[in-house]
C-alpha cells in the first residue's frame, strides 16, 4: 500500500521502460517514405493540422491529470512515511484540498518555466535564422555570445529543478504539517530560506549527490531483474526502501528546526 502511495507521488516525473525497433531503412527508402508522408500532409492539410492540435491538447490533458495524481500522492506518501503506515482510501480523501492547492502551483510553476525557456531559446534562434548564420564566418564574438546563451537557458533549467526540489522536499511537508494550502505555507518556508540559506545549499548538494547514487542503483536493479523493476508500480514497490530514504531525508532534516517540526518525526 506505500509502495502504490510512492508510486502515485512518482507519476509523470520518470520511469518506465519500453522497447524500440533500431533497423536504419537504407537512405533511398528513407527519402521515399518522408515525401510520402509530406505529400499526405499536403494534400490532407485541416486533417493533419487537426491531428497535431488533438495530440497536443491530449497530451496535455493526460500531463495534467497525472500532475493531479501525483499532487495528491505526496501528501499520501508523505503521511505513510511519517506513520509508518500504508493507507490509501483515508489520506486520499483527506488531503484532497492540499493536493489541488499544489497541483495549482505546479502548473503555474510549469507555465512559467515553458515560457520563460522558449523566450529565450526562441529569440535568439529567430535571430540567427533572419540574419543568415553561416558557419563560415562565425566569429569569435558570436562563439561567445552562443556560449553565453547556452549558460543562460542551462541557467534557466537548473534554477526550475531547483525551485522543484524546494517545492517537494519542503513546501509539501509544511503543507502537510500545518494542513494548509501553498500559499499559505510559503511564507515559513521563505523565512527558513532566509534564515538558514548555507544550510539549505549544503542540502542540495548532498540532495544530488543522493539522488545520482541511488539512480546507479535503480539502473542496477533494473538490469539485474531484467527489466522487472523497469515496469510500473511492480518497481516502485521493489525498490521502495530508495524511495522512502529520499522522502524521509528532507523530513528528517526539517526536523532540526526546533519542535514546531518534531510532528514530521511521527511524534504527536
Amino acid at each position: 500500500m506505500l509502495g502504490f502511495c510512492a508510486w502515485l507521488a512518482r507519476l509523470g516525473t520518470g520511469g518506465g521502460a519500453g522497447g524500440a525497433n533500431w533497423d536504419v531503412p537504407d537512405e533511398g527508402r528513407a527519402e521515399r517514405e518522408f515525401e510520402r508522408v509530406q505529400d499526405w500532409f499536403v494534400t490532407h492539410l485541416g486533417l493533419a493540422i487537426g491531428l497535431v492540435v488533438l495530440l497536443v491538447l491530449s497530451g496535455i490533458l493526460l500531463w495534467v491529470l497525472l500532475t493531479w495524481l501525483s499532487s495528491r500522492g505526496k501528501f499520501m506518501f508523505l503521511d505513510g512515511v511519517v506513520h509508518n503506515r500504508g493507507a490509501v482510501v483515508e489520506p486520499w480523501h483527506r488531503f484532497r484540498a492540499p493536493g489541488n492547492s499544489l497541483l495549482g502551483l505546479r502548473l503555474v510553476l510549469v507555465i512559467l518555466a515553458v515560457i520563460t525557456i522558449g523566450v529565450t531559446v526562441a529569440l535568439p534562434a529567430f535571430s540567427f535564422l533572419a540574419i543568415g548564420f553561416d558557419e563560415d564566418d562565425l566569429s569569435f564574438a558570436a562563439i561567445v555570445l552562443l556560449g553565453v546563451w547556452m549558460a543562460l537557458i542551462a541557467a534557466l533549467v537548473c534554477a526550475f529543478l531547483l525551485v522543484g526540489l524546494i517545492v517537494n522536499d519542503f513546501l509539501v511537508p509544511i503543507m502537510w504539517l500545518r494542513g494548509c494550502r501553498a500559499l499559505d505555507a510559503w511564507p515559513e518556508l521563505r523565512t527558513l530560506l532566509c534564515t538558514n540559506p548555507g544550510i539549505f545549499v549544503l542540502y542540495a548538494l548532498v540532495k544530488i549527490v543522493a539522488v545520482v547514487v541511488i539512480g546507479f542503483f535503480v539502473c542496477a536493479a533494473v538490469c539485474a531483474t531484467c527489466c522487472i523493476a523497469a515496469i510500473p508500480y511492480l518497481g516502485t514497490v521493489l525498490l521502495l526502501p530508495l524511495f522512502v530514504f529520499l522522502r524521509s531525508y528532507s523530513i528528517c532534516f526539517l526536523t532540526q528546526f526546533g519542535p514546531d517540526y518534531a510532528a514530521l518525526d511521527g511524534v504527536e
